[in-house]
């Protein structure tokens, strides 16, 4: 898998997959590692990927020239990161090994123990791990309130002819009608959403759907602990806002 210029991908590999994917120029990913996949992922020039590795995935991950990953090790992926050239990589949680060569950067959190190997010329930077939902995700506050996203059907419904069936009109106000949020992560008693409106997608995946931006009073929302999903945050009630592309961009109707 070869991603050139300014394209924009999300891809996934589940199961026992072995995928060697390449990002090249300014090309912007978001790649996603389950169960006993196994990849060689590439970062070249100056593209932007986020990788999560989840379950038993195990990744080699190589960054050249300038390119800038953010990198996410999950359950009991393991990953076999390289830093190179002025290239700049954010690892969270933890990895196998991390290849420090050339100008490049590394940042990992401190309590972090991991293998290193680095040249002389490379920098490793730690820091404190931000717990905050909306701050890690870099959602701006405003007044008590936060915009999110969500993934709808083409006629703005989820969970379409099932019991919890949801109509989200440009301008309603939706409220859960059974808040119950803290039992479980997935399924019922809240509703969900998103930071970014491509995170929808692993949720959903439906021709002709739409993205919509909605806003929500902080009070309203809940996050777990140690989600599965940390992209994901639910929400009692919200405001819909308009239709917007995957990027968050408001399309004119």
């Amino acid at each position: 898998i070869v991603s050139w210029e300014s394209s924009q991908n999300h891809i996934v590999s589940r199961e026992s997959s072995q995928n060697h994917i390449v990002s090249r120029e300014s090309s912007q990913n978001h790649i996603v590692s389950w169960e006993s996949s196994q990849n060689h992922i590439e970062s070249r020039e100056s593209s932007q990927n986020h990788i999560e590795s989840r379950e038993s995935s195990q990744n080699h991950i190589v960054s050249w020239e300038s390119s800038q990953n953010h990198i996410e090790s999950r359950e009991s992926s393991q990953n076999h990161i390289e830093s190179r050239e002025s290239s700049q990589n954010h690892i969270e949680n933890f990895c196998k090994t991390l290849c420090v060569y050339g100008f490049s950067i590394a940042s990992i959190p401190f309590k972090l123990k991991i293998k290193i190997k680095k040249s002389k010329t490379a920098i490793i930077q730690r820091y404190k791990p931000i717990t905050d939902y909306f701050e890690k995700e870099g959602i701006i506050k405003k007044n008590g309130k936060v915009i999110l996203f969500k993934r709808v059907s083409v006629d703005f419904k989820t969970q379409e002819k099932e019991k919890n069936e949801t109509l989200w009109n440009i301008g309603s106000i939706v409220t859960h009608a059974a808040w119950n949020p803290t039992e479980q992560e997935c399924g019922d008693g809240k509703f969900h959403a998103c930071s970014r409106p491509y995170f929808c997608d692993e949720f959903r995946n439906k021709k002709d759907d739409k993205y919509i931006a909605i806003e929500v009073l902080i009070k309203d929302t809940y996050e777990w602990k140690s989600p599965t999903y940390t992209h994901k945050i639910a929400f009692r009630k919200c405001k819909v806002l308009y239709v917007c592309d995957k990027y968050g961009k408001e399309i004119k109707q």
